[in-house]
């Protein structure tokens, strides 16, 4: 696995590319955690069977198949694993210049100046942004807690770090789903971790990303990293 430093000095460089599109875009112009960053505009595709077929054939995403490059920021967009996607489907593909990325939080956030590592979860942007010294390191979609099962909001830190957590609870009534890649931050069930993203909150109440993202995370997170949730950057 690689370090912490090589791994997120990497995404901070791409960040510094994603900053210096600011005053243009304006989907990354917010400077605080006051000011929510404009969504951009998008336009929709529906899948067909035909495209679910012909990416089976050439082994690749649909996502993969349908934007080329551009895979990665159509899921971070519609929040969505490629793997639930069917004919059918509506997915949002945002309007973006040329090598951007989709980034819906703070490029900066106050709260977080005097942290080493910080992490912000957005609910309503179903978005997690990692902050060192409060300057946005990596952001990624996740799946928080759907109806009736809500995610904790507030201020909490890291307590736990599991590489191969399985869940105590879920499914009732013995457990056993598998976590991966999970960082306790509430009680004993509230976890960050990997997992489905289905393109809209679905989970009991821990935090779902996708599992490569929650790999990511976990290596750069500590326990006692601060996590701040909240409803809503606005």
């Amino acid at each position: 696995m690689a370090s912490r430093g090589a791994t997120f000095s990497r995404i901070a460089s791409a960040f510094a590319v994603a900053i210096a599109l600011t005053a243009f875009t304006g989907y990354v112009a917010a400077q605080d955690v006051t000011d929510a960053p404009i969504e951009p505009r998008w336009h929709t595709h529906r899948v067909t069977r035909d495209e679910i077929r012909a990416a089976g054939t050439a082994g690749v995403t649909i996502y993969r198949h349908l934007f080329g490059d551009r895979d990665s920021t159509v899921a971070r967009f519609n929040r969505l694993d490629a793997r639930f996607v069917r004919a059918g489907r509506r997915l949002r593909v945002p309007e973006l210049p040329e090598g951007a990325d989709y980034v819906p939080l703070p490029a900066r956030y106050s709260d977080a100046d005097g942290e080493a590592l910080f992490i912000l979860i957005v609910l309503d942007r179903q978005f997690l942004g990692a902050y060192e010294h409060g300057v946005l390191v990596a952001s990624y979609p996740v799946s928080s807690g759907r109806d009736g099962h809500a995610t904790p909001t507030g201020r909490f830190r890291v307590t736990r770090k599991d590489a191969d957590h399985h869940s105590s609870v879920y499914p009732e009534p013995d457990g056993g789903w598998p976590m991966p890649w999970a960082l306790r931050f509430y009680r004993g069930e509230y976890w960050i971790h990997g997992g489905d993203l289905v393109g809209h909150p679905a989970s009991h109440g821990c935090v779902r990303m996708f599992p490569e993202d929650a790999e990511r995370l976990f290596a750069w997170a500590d326990v006692g990293t601060r996590v701040r949730i909240v409803r809503t950057l606005r």
